[in-house]
């Protein structure tokens, strides 16, 4: 028995110095989406605030996705190079200093040049956290730990774009980058003193043309689609960018085959588990982005919602979001990702199809619970995915797998923007228009104008000619507005489609080598919670019992 008692003991100490880890680590990830969540508000003010056009201060946003977009791909083989915590730390500090400086900007230019400097730290962020956790936790407790992740990258969506309205509105845009550096001076600090180093190697020199392809390739690729809103798909820019991003990314496929020492490790998607969930969180953060950018445009464009109410009006949705996370997580450990996400794309799909109903007077009370719905949904279902997806990858290419995970999900958040967007202003343009064909002497919007000039004349002793100018601008407002939601309700019903096919997607995600890997190490987690096993009733069984670890292959 005493052999088993200094085992318990050992995981008690092992569990601590990985729940420690794991409160610097979610600090950091918090910080890093909290700012992306709330730098979007204040654009507005900044904009006026900074003398700057509209196309200028879009920079702000850019630049900083621009960069994360370069980093994150090479994430995996930084993380291998210089060591999981001292990147980690490097990126905690980096954004501190970044934000700090981006609260004091004197100029746009400045204000850039610092979120390329922030970037720089958010760019490793998250690669690296979830690097760490997938060798800091085995795999039948990652479900509840990446849960725990989740909380922080749901939360700070909540509260950033209420706390943004906050800011702008009663006190100023440079709090959204003051509010990281007291986080920031408190992480880092922590972080010194708790986290331990974990292993890591790399062998050979930095693989430089796959470096080049690599940044060259994703710059182009995101920046084209970035453009794609404002231009369109057949500007010269767009397709240049698209056309250089595409034979960059073909020629880093190639380059990354044949050389010794890649700078991405391509041969991690060989693994199934890993490549279906790529394949179904892309697919689901493509359909995600029209419940997260386009619904606030609905709210405050079509009913009149200021930023501060919009924010207010979607923390609800995600803090349950927030609170699903550790939950399915907790459950992923016990019955796997695929039952979750059977029901979780489930719920997504039916609260998806609902919003595909939206008219000018829907009540906010309606509109709120689906986005609720939707929301529990995706709590309830994208981090199993992705953590059963990890857990099938050999250790030694955690930090590759963790980079390439984030990396798709950039580039599907982008392509999401970029054809949600257009496909809902094509179908705005064509609902504005079949309405305005509508418009004929004899039809009911022609009997509603006329009734709207008389009524304008007698109340406010307008004329003929002012009651008529004003009535036309007021119907051309309403088909506006029917156009832009009837584009929007398009918009969600793709999203419906997109949110369906993961959900076939996910009936085919399973595998006996990820149920095992989950399985694992169960005989000490049951000694170390202090139950009864077999291993406690035969002492001979306790020798066998495997030795706690920090990560498992």
């Amino acid at each position: 028995m005493q052999s088993h008692d200094a085992a318990v003991t050992s995981a008690h100490a092992t569990n601590r110095q990985a729940y420690l880890q794991l409160v610097i680590i979610i600090l950091g990830v918090f910080m890093a989406i909290l700012d992306t969540s709330v730098v979007t508000v204040a654009i507005p003010v900044m904009e006026h605030d900074l003398g700057a056009t509209t196309n200028q201060i879009q920079w702000v946003l850019t630049a900083y996705m621009l960069a994360i977009g370069i980093l994150v791909p090479i994430s995996g083989w930084m993380t291998e190079k210089v060591g999981p915590k001292r990147l980690f730390l490097f990126s905690l500090a980096v954004f501190t200093i970044g934000s700090a400086l981006s609260g004091a900007a004197w100029s746009l230019g400045s204000l850039i040049a610092f979120r390329i400097l922030q970037a720089v730290g958010g760019g490793f962020m998250m690669p690296v956290s979830m690097a760490m956790i997938f060798r800091l936790f085995p795999p039948e407790r990652r479900g509840f730990v990446m849960g725990l992740l989740g909380i922080a990258m749901m939360a700070a969506p909540a509260f950033g774009p209420a706390l943004s309205g906050y800011f702008v509105e009663y006190a100023s845009w440079r709090l959204i980058f003051y509010v990281n550096v007291p986080i920031g001076l408190i992480a880092v600090p922590l972080g010194m003193m708790w986290m331990k180093e974990l292993p890591h190697h790399v062998s050979g020199k930095l693989d430089i043309l796959g470096f080049v392809f690599s940044t060259v390739g994703f710059f182009s690729l995101l920046y084209g689609f970035n453009e794609v809103p404002s231009n369109g798909w057949h500007s010269f820019t767009v397709a240049g960018f698209l056309t250089i991003g595409t034979v960059c990314l073909i020629l880093l496929v190639i380059t990354e085959l044949v050389v010794e020492n890649p700078v991405i490790q391509l041969r991690v998607l060989k693994n199934y588990m890993f490549s279906m969930s790529l394949l179904i969180t892309s697919v689901i953060n493509i359909a995600l982005f029209a419940g997260l950018f386009l619904l606030p445009l609905y709210l405050q464009d079509v009913r009149g919602y200021t930023a501060l109410r919009t924010g207010l009006f979607m923390t609800p949705a995600a803090l349950l979001s927030a609170l699903m996370m550790p939950i399915s997580g907790r459950l992923m450990d016990r019955i796997g990702a695929r039952p979750l996400g059977i029901v979780g794309l489930a719920i997504v799909a039916y609260g998806t199809l609902g919003f595909a109903h939206l008219t000018l007077y829907s009540r906010s009370g309606d509109i709120q619970w689906l986005y609720i719905l939707r929301s529990v949904g995706m709590g309830m279902t994208m981090m199993p995915i992705m953590t059963a997806g990890m857990n099938t990858v050999p250790q030694e290419l955690v930090s590759q797998g963790t980079a390439m995970t984030n990396t798709v999900r950039q580039v599907a958040s982008s392509l999401g923007t970029a054809l949600l967007t257009s496909y809902m202003t094509t179908q705005s343009n064509i609902h504005q228009a079949a309405l305005n064909w509508q418009v004929t002497p004899m039809s009911a919007t022609a009997d509603w104008l006329q009734k709207t000039i008389h009524s304008l004349q007698g109340q406010y002793g307008m004329s003929a000619a002012a009651a008529k100018q004003e009535a036309t601008t007021m119907l051309m407002g309403l088909i506006g507005k029917e156009g832009f939601v009837a584009g929007l309700n398009d918009t969600f019903y793709v999203s419906f489609i997109l949110a369906a096919i993961a959900w076939v997607l996910v009936l085919f995600y399973g595998s006996a080598k990820e149920r095992a890997a989950r399985r694992g190490h169960q005989a000490l987690r049951d000694s170390s919670n202090g139950r009864v096993t077999s291993a406690e009733a035969n002492p001979r069984e306790v020798r066998s019992l495997p030795a706690p670890r920090l990560s498992t292959e």
